[in-house]
């Protein structure tokens, strides 16, 4: 709680008090009156701050605790006077979302008895939002005096979009995460040991341990395990670089999708996936729905300020998929690694890395240009590389469609 002073109301009252004072016994009994008229009025307009403080209640309720992107939760609040006066001057401010135009809610009302009011929390981007109310105001009647109550508003986390891809991306992948061909990270990979088992009527002589037999006279098996080599790098960069506002975050929407989709989609067809988010060396392995989840509930706070350009996509010796809100060549910065150049010098060692850009709306038409030629470049190479120009205004559906291969 905050008392907060209003310095020249201040002045202005006991300027007027101490005038008034001097009419003490000048005139009989009206002019004690008037002496002690605006020290009794000061009195009695704090204890009613005090009363409406006491006075004061609300409630409010929130549709959904765990919104989706593109979902609306609806706010309710409902605020009270549960005292036999009428409160004094107050009022309500809200929480400012991070997210552009989430809330629909003014900055701040008026507190009437009783009031009901609802609003609509837009999540139609990936983050963090704040919604409801942030703290209450009451001012005393001569306006000398506030009290400010502050609440913590609600924190909501909105994650990004998932959406079922075409069984074709696994052709992105090198190969499927076995050590053999045609293997993938559900079957048995023979290199691997996992553990020995007794031998059971209808089981096969195939694995069978003759060592461990010999050594304890109990025939067992030879229990392969699971490969867990990633089959391909899955790169995230969210470049913090020339575009802002609501241009950037329909950019990073667009590329968080596209990630944890491939990434949920990979887990469940058996195929382990190195995870890097930018400029890291060092990633995590995707390998089932359990990592898959661990990863995904961290999505939210991906949020980047380091523009370093991933170089770790341009690695020879594996399959990447580039996933970044960066454009392949730069208008404004200089003296920088571009995707374009980078990428074309990849193309001549046979090891480019498949793109899949998410720029801004308002660059999407130029950066469908430029890959135009990229794309030329391939053809002459005979490279085999993906490259892909998502447009945010379009929706997820074209990330479907960009990645049916």
């Amino acid at each position: 709680m905050k008392i907060k002073i209003h310095p020249t109301r201040v002045v202005i009252y006991f300027t007027f008090t101490f005038i008034l004072s001097t009419f003490n016994e000048l005139a009989g009994p009206l002019s004690t009156f008037i002496s002690f008229l605006l020290p009794s009025i000061g009195i009695c307009s704090i204890l009613h701050l005090v009363f409406s403080l006491f006075a004061f209640t609300f409630h409010q309720k929130f549709s959904n605790d765990h919104p989706q992107k593109g979902e609306s939760v609806f706010y309710y609040l409902f605020m009270a006077n549960e005292g036999p006066l009428p409160l004094a001057y107050g009022t309500v401010t809200f929480a400012e979302s991070s997210t552009l135009n989430a809330f629909t809610e003014p900055a701040f009302m008026p507190i009437k008895r009783p009031t009901e009011y609802t609003a609509e929390i837009r999540c139609t981007y990936r983050g963090t939002y704040q919604a409801g109310l942030r703290l209450y105001e009451f001012t005393d009647i001569l306006g000398l005096l506030s009290v400010e109550n502050k609440i913590e508003p609600r924190i909501f986390y909105v994650y990004p979009e998932l959406i079922r891809l075409d069984v074709s991306i696994e052709k992105i992948a090198h190969s499927s995460g076995g050590d053999q061909g045609g293997k993938d990270n559900t079957e048995e990979d023979p290199s691997v040991f996992e553990f020995l088992s007794p031998l059971r009527e209808g089981k096969s002589f195939q694995r069978l341990s003759y060592k461990y037999w010999a050594k304890s006279g109990i025939p067992a098996l030879i229990i392969c395990g699971q490969s867990r080599s990633a089959g391909l790098r899955l790169i995230l960069d969210l470049w913090p670089g020339e575009i802002y506002g609501e241009e950037k975050l329909a950019s990073e929407d667009m590329a968080t999708s596209a990630t944890f989709s491939l990434l949920m989609n990979f887990s469940q067809l058996g195929i382990p996936v190195e995870f890097i988010i930018g400029a890291t060396e060092k990633g995590v392995l995707i390998d089932s729905s359990a990592s898959f989840e661990q990863a995904f509930q961290q999505s939210t706070n991906i949020i980047f300020s380091d523009s370093s350009f991933p170089l770790a996509a341009f690695d020879p010796d594996t399959t990447v998929l580039l996933i970044s809100t960066r454009p392949l060549i730069y208008t404004e910065i200089k003296n920088e690694s571009d995707l374009y150049n980078t990428w074309e010098k990849s193309l001549h060692t046979g090891k480019a890395p498949h793109l899949l850009l998410c720029p801004p709306p308002s660059h999407v038409e130029r950066e469908k240009e430029i890959a135009k030629n990229l794309l030329e470049l391939q053809l002459l190479s005979g490279g085999q590389s993906l490259i892909r120009i998502c447009d945010p205004l379009l929706g997820v559906e074209d990330i479907q469609n960009a990645l049916k291969i």
